[in-house]
């Protein structure tokens, strides 16, 4: 499974968010990872320097093998809570629609 970070430069460590990123699906997707071609995903900050609760945004879409591909987005107060929060949401969505 090849894991596509985008973002909007909110990220100070765009290798290790990839790590933490590509960890985060492999707990998440136990074994769901075999059935999937790619996880592409973009972490965004909706209010930029004005802060909020919430605001950074985490949407995900698997890409399962011979399937439509499968989204999912997710808002946290921080980056690592917005992929973990997504990864989970992933892997519900891909339990429904791969069984």
């Amino acid at each position: 499974m090849q894991v596509i970070l985008h973002n909007d430069d909110v990220l100070a460590d765009p290798a290790g968010t990839q790590s933490f990123a590509e960890e985060a699906l492999k707990k998440a997707l136990h074994g769901m990872v075999e059935r999937l071609t790619r996880v592409e995903i973009w972490v965004a900050d909706e209010n930029g320097e004005k802060g909020g609760p919430d605001d950074k945004r985490c949407s995900m879409e698997a890409h399962p093998r011979g399937r439509k591909p499968v989204g999912v987005r997710n808002h946290a107060a921080d980056v690592p809570a917005a992929i973990r929060g997504a990864a989970k949401k992933l892997a519900r969505a891909l339990e429904r629609e791969l069984r």
